[in-house]
């Protein structure tokens, strides 16, 4: 035992004895030792310097390859933007594209538990903005914008600047159209800080170049009247003529009415080319950010920029003067009509809409719903169609307190919206925070009332009808238990276009397009070379609607059609012509059409049209009156066709028809414009209601009789359709 024992403490001790020996060496070279490890840390630090020294260098090679200044911004001066053409993505390798439903992935197990580290680093953006900018036209770039917009929790406002430098024209408008995507993806733009001086020798030297490269005499006749002071070559000022005259140009008002003036040449795709081509965009920002806050600029830039988006040859041209950004913003603008023109803006220049992508909105037309990108086809088209003197954000908005007021004709032209809300949930008028806060309990206390009352009862609908004819049947109530009762009930919002925003929302697979034609000739003279007098009549009308609406895809699926007072006429009319129609194409229009309903369309003509000369000055232009006589030629000959046509495709019909009367305040007497008579088409249901012209398409909730006998037919035909 103790021999064992011996035998196993030598080795130990014969290790003490060597660690000893270690010892006295290291005391005997502790010089030599600190100098090896100084050495050692002297060249880790030359080393690392070294590689940050290359590391620089290589960056601003990089930047120096990647990033330009645009030549067309240097040639006409636009905003000093810097676009990356193309960026290094070889850090982001360890990931690979799956597919459109998966779009990134690490290639091998090591990467995925880095996966977490490289998310917060943000790599996973830039690939998928790399997606986006690379496989233009195919559904991984859809998908990978919609990715992307989701990707903004962790990211600074540096990697916003950054991603949208780097971004497309196409990747900024997929960006725009899509849900809920982050302001910050958007530059704003250049801020020009141009005196009005500049901004009005600019524009009146715009004015001069377009109207020398394609006469108009209007342009002429405004520019030799609006710039007295300035020398033209060849125009004078004694040659405008009186209609002129009338025209108040001051200090004041000559930006807004150049602009105005801008708008009425480019109204087709040469004069707007050459406009775009001329600097014109970058001269209207700069008009934008002098009259920010003027929202008739906004409409009118609005408009133009509209029919620009119509060649996609001018897209990188809006794109580069910065004006995504404020169609951007212009999407959820207070003003419906200013909303309206940027989503049309927008949707033109989205090729990659897999629904609507194809599709080119006229000055026409628009799409209401549904206003971002969507990957679902609708399963029915509902077109609005309002009459004279109407647009989609007057005829069609909800009823309010003012509807019934008397209506002043010379502003029937100039119609402002009387709520700011741009849906149903914003409050009818801003209110302070102490009313808010009340608002907010009333909301509680209604709540709980609701929870009291129960769900037995019946509830008759508003605006239900005086009379109607044998084929009537209703809806006249809703049962306590239909949730719309309830959410009407409790909703304090306004909308400016019902059948937009409550439609889609009780049924789905609707796209809801609005008819937004002129009424007026010209904002200039009565004889403008541009529209023609042959332009307004009934004919002439139904043509120019037939083809805009034919080149958004009306006719491709059921369409249910909207109209109201001349609008119905309208539609009659495109109906027996696509009826008659040789065209397969034309043809589907009226195969197609599932149902019409009529909102005080005069049939047999209207009693306005009899007034005297001097009344029906103010009321309709005299082309129109000429065709709306009771019981003139033209009406009756349409009407006996086109009941010949329901022959042929057995649509449901429905009319609305107005019973009280619409105050005009230049005639002081209260006028029927549409009798019962005038307004029954003597086929399909026939309802008289406690409605004026003016207000029976204009629903006053989802309780209204309007409302909920319009969802009835288009469920109906929903269901026969699938």
């Amino acid at each position: 035992m103790t021999g064992s024992f011996m035998f196993r403490l030598l080795p130990f001790s014969k290790l003490r004895e060597k660690l000893a020996k270690l010892s006295n060496s290291v005391s005997e070279n502790r010089n030599h030792i600190r100098l090896f490890a100084e050495s050692i840390a002297y060249c880790v630090v030359t080393g690392s310097l070294g590689w940050l020294a290359y590391e620089f260098h290589e960056t601003v090679l990089t930047i120096e390859r990647c990033v330009q200044k645009d030549p067309m911004l240097l040639n006409y001066k636009a905003p000093e933007y810097i676009f990356v053409d193309q960026a290094t993505f070889t850090e982001l390798d360890e990931y690979q594209i799956i597919d459109s439903n998966s779009i990134i992935q690490p290639t091998n197990p090591p990467v995925f538990f880095l996966q977490k580290w490289n998310d917060f680093k943000h790599k996973k953006a830039w690939k998928l903005l790399e997606i986006t900018n690379k496989y233009k036209n195919s559904k991984l770039s859809w998908v990978a914008t919609s990715q992307l917009t989701t990707m903004t929790d962790h990211l600074k406002d540096s990697d916003f600047q950054h991603l949208a430098q780097m971004s497309e024209a196409h990747t900024l408008v997929g960006l725009a159209r899509s849900t809920n995507a982050n302001p910050k993806f958007f530059l704003p733009p250049r801020n020009l800080s141009w005196t009005k001086d500049e901004i009005l020798y600019k524009i009146r030297d715009l004015l001069i170049k377009l109207n020398e490269s394609n006469e108009h005499k209007c342009l002429s006749y405004f520019i030799a009247y609006a710039f007295k002071g300035k020398q033209h070559d060849y125009y004078h000022l004694e040659d405008v003529p009186p209609d002129f005259g009338s025209m108040q140009i001051d200090n004041d008002n000559i930006l807004q009415l150049s602009i105005n003036a801008l708008r009425h040449h480019c109204n087709n795709d040469t004069n707007v080319t050459a406009m775009v081509k001329l600097g014109g965009l970058q001269i209207l920002m700069a008009i934008y950010q002098y009259l920010k806050h003027d929202e008739q600029v906004a409409e009118e830039i609005g408009k133009l920029l509209s029919v620009a988006s119509l060649n996609r040859d001018l897209i990188q041209d809006i794109f580069l003067t910065g004006w995504i950004s404020i169609l951007f913003e212009w999407k959820n603008h207070k003003n419906f009509r200013i909303q309206s023109w940027a989503n049309r803006t927008l949707l033109n220049m989205d090729d990659e809409d897999p629904i609507n992508g194809n599709y080119m909105f006229g000055k026409q037309t628009v799409l209401l719903y549904p206003k971002n990108r969507y990957n679902k086809d609708a399963k029915i088209d509902v077109v609005l169609v309002h009459g004279l003197l109407g647009g989609v954000s007057f005829s069609w908005r909800e009823k309010d307190l003012h509807i019934n007021e008397p209506l002043g004709l010379f502003d029937m032209n100039n119609k402002n919206e009387s709520h700011n809300s741009s849906n149903t949930t914003t409050l009818k008028g801003p209110v302070g925070e102490d009313m808010q806060n009340y608002l907010d309990s009333y909301k509680e206390v209604k709540a709980r009332e609701w929870d009291l009352i129960g769900s037995d009862f019946e509830f008759v609908l508003n605006d239900i009808p005086h009379k109607e004819n044998v084929k009537g049947n209703g809806p006249y109530s809703l049962q306590g238990n239909n949730s719309t009762v309830r959410q009407t009930a409790l909703n304090e919002g306004y909308s400016q276009c019902w059948p937009s925003d409550w439609l889609p929302t009780d049924e789905e697979g609707l796209r809801v397009i609005g008819v937004d034609y002129s009424t007026t000739l010209s904002e200039w003279l009565p004889s403008c070379p541009l529209k023609q007098k042959n332009h307004r009549t009934l004919e002439g009308r139904t043509e120019k609607l037939m083809h805009q609406l034919l080149a958004i895809g009306i006719g491709d699926r059921p369409i249910i059609f909207l109209a109201h007072s001349m609008g119905g006429l309208l539609v009659k009319n495109m109906l027996v012509t696509a009826s008659n129609s040789n065209d397969p194409n034309v043809r589907k229009l009226f195969e197609k059409t599932r149902s019409v309903f009529f909102f005080s369309t005069p049939h047999h003509g209207s009693p306005l049209a009899t007034l005297n000369s001097a009344y029906r000055f103010f009321l309709w232009p005299s082309v129109e009156v000429d065709e709306l006589r009771t019981d003139s030629p033209k009406l009756v000959s349409l009407h006996n066709d086109f009941l010949e046509c329901l022959k042929d495709n057995p649509m449901k019909i429905v009319t609305f028809a107005e019973s009280l009367p619409t105050e005009f305040t230049a005639l002081k007497v209260p006028i029927l414009c549409v009798p019962k008579d005038a307004a029954d088409p003597s086929v399909g249901e026939l309802y008289e209601l406690p409605l004026n012209h003016m207000s029976i398409c204009k629903a006053d909730s989802k309780l209204s009789f309007v409302y909920q006998k319009t969802l009835a037919v288009i469920k109906t035909v929903a269901a026969y359709s699938s």
